[in-house]
């Protein structure tokens, strides 16, 4: 009788243990999951559209580790204006010959506090600028306020950051080579169509994918009566910066997914050559900017908060008082006219906008373990916008942001197949975002954020973003699906509403795909095991401070 009672505990115990960790184990979604094999299995829709592969974004395509480059230059640093100084080691720097791996060598600028008048470039591919610490005991990099206020406001234009990594040219077409997509549709997330004629072309090519539009495209998407003052919404052309890796008759493959449908009834597509003049192998390391402030330049006024002014003192939403010059530097550091770059170790304080913004045309470049802290400007539009990549295959990794508005944002439809990976904002007054023009194909994983992929009412701003995928994020966010697109929330903790922008939303957009909301699914990451599943687990390595988070 004994022996029964203690079989039947024994089964009691096996049964609740099981359903126990049963319980435990991360639900999968419908649309990407691990197979059998333990290799992620793609679900497809009736058109073919499935999520992309985001692992090409970062420094040299993924997975590679950003180097240590000797120093060839060393300055230290003196009382008063630093920046010729520091500019003449740059330069004599980028005057030497390329090594066998691209690089010229490193400046070091040793700790302290270097006052620097003017902005400071690099011209040349294979510089680093380094520092000795990104604490207030490392190298310190001060941007003196300039003496007269720049025509344009902070951010918009014409005024450069306090380091300008920039190359004279960027990439120069060759019309002569342009060939038709015949395929009536390329699905989001091909690497494979066909075209007129391949004949010449060959594997290494670098092309640019385009993805024409028309007035019926436009009008699809509810953007034909989109207007602010001149501005309106007119057929545009996507372009993706693609290498071809095989061909096959007139079928070509390459190097990375597409990122929004290309169909012939919205105006279809071609692939053209193009001749690559944008430096490289450049980077931005260990270092701490400071954007120097007027601090009796104050005020109470929020912008963009839950009022539809900050300009009408009846309207406008007012609280604490906070310094809010906007006379001094907007950006720390800008990229145009590069690709596989990098920016590591930093921390910026008082900027108006960016730690880092990369423009549009350029690629592969990653931003990682970087801190913007208390940025000095109006809490309203245009500002804050703290890290923005405008490129493509850009990656975002272990970054924080306290008070930004647009933390980890992006702008208009070259910004494409970037990732934001394990981010956190923080104290923010605004939405982490797509936020202009039809942003494609943009993963937010691990990010905890208040998060937006949606449809901006009467502005010129219209749909911000498509086909964009949030994976196992933490916050409140709204997500919307736009016509002939859609964008994607898989394993989301948090409210699906956002107080922000509140007399700009529009409630009646459908909704976006939401799945697991409340609970996170596996994998834990969908770009570290994508970049796992094309390159092996040393890739993961390479980038990650531990296993990856795979485990």
């Amino acid at each position: 009788m004994r022996s029964k009672i203690y079989s039947i505990t024994s089964l009691v115990f096996f049964l609740y243990v099981h359903v126990s960790y049963a319980q435990d184990i991360p639900p999968t979604t419908s649309l990407v999951f691990p197979g059998i094999d333990g290799k992620l299995v793609y679900v497809a829709d009736s058109l073919g559209n499935k999520i992309p592969d985001f692992s090409n974004a970062g420094y040299k395509g993924g997975g590679v580790s950003i180097p240590y480059v000797p120093i060839k230059a060393t300055v230290w640093p003196v009382s008063g204006d630093n920046s010729d100084k520091v500019q003449k080691a740059i330069d004599s720097v980028s005057a030497l010959a390329l090594d066998a791996f691209g690089f010229r060598g490193a400046v070091l600028l040793k700790m302290g506090v270097y006052q620097l008048d003017k902005p400071l470039y690099m011209k040349a591919s294979g510089v680093v600028l380094r520092g000795e610490g990104m604490s207030d005991v490392g190298t310190i990099l001060f941007g003196k306020t300039p003496k007269e206020r720049p025509p344009q406001g902070p951010g918009r234009g014409g005024r450069p950051a306090l380091i300008n990594v920039i190359g004279d040219s960027g990439i120069v077409v060759q019309e002569e080579t342009k060939q038709q997509i015949t395929d009536n549709y390329v699905p989001l997330g091909a690497t494979s169509f066909n075209i007129t004629s391949a004949k010449a072309f060959k594997k290494g090519d670098k092309i640019l994918v385009r993805r024409n539009s028309n007035e019926d495209w436009i009008k699809e998407i509810g953007e034909d009566s989109a207007t602010v003052g001149r501005n309106r919404w007119r057929p545009f052309v996507i372009t993706y910066d693609r290498i071809i890796t095989d061909i096959k008759g007139n079928m070509i493959t390459v190097d990375g997914p597409i990122f929004t449908a290309i169909e012939t009834r919205w105006g279809g597509g071609d692939i053209i050559k193009y001749i690559d003049k944008r430096i490289e192998q450049v980077g931005v390391e260990n270092l701490r900017g400071v954007s120097e402030y007027d601090p009796s330049v104050r005020t109470k006024a929020y912008g963009n908060m839950d009022r539809p002014s900050i300009d009408d003192p009846i309207l406008r939403y007012e609280g604490e008082e906070y310094f809010s010059d906007e006379n001094h530097y907007a950006n720390f550091i800008n990229f145009t006219n590069t690709k596989n770059t990098w920016v590591r170790n930093m921390t910026a304080l008082h900027f108006v906008s960016s730690v880092v913004q990369a423009n549009a045309g350029t690629k592969w470049i990653t931003v990682q373990d970087c801190e913007s802290r208390e940025p000095v400007s109006v809490r309203a539009g245009g500002r804050r916008f703290t890290f923005q990549m405008n490129g493509q295959f850009c990656l975002v990794q272990r970054c924080f942001s306290q008070k930004g508005r647009h933390s980890f944002v992006l702008q208009g439809s070259e910004a494409s197949g970037n990732v934001f990976f394990d981010c956190k904002a923080v104290n923010p007054y605004s939405t982490s975002e797509p936020h202009n023009r039809w942003v494609n194909g943009v993963l937010y994983d691990n990010v905890k954020a208040p998060l937006t992929a949606r449809f901006w009412k009467d502005f010129i701003i219209g749909w911000a973003g498509a086909n964009i995928v949030f994976w196992n994020c933490e916050g409140e966010f709204r997500i919307q699906k736009p016509p002939t697109a859609q964008n994607y929330s898989f394993g989301h903790i948090g409210t699906a509403a956002v107080i922000y922008n509140t007399t700009l939303q529009d409630y009646v957009k459908p909704r976006g795909y939401i799945e697991s909301l409340d609970k996170h699914v596996t994998p834990k990451s969908l770009y570290l095991t994508q970049l796992k599943e094309r390159l092996g687990e040393n890739a993961v390595r390479n980038i990650a401070k531990d296993a990856g988070g795979l485990e």
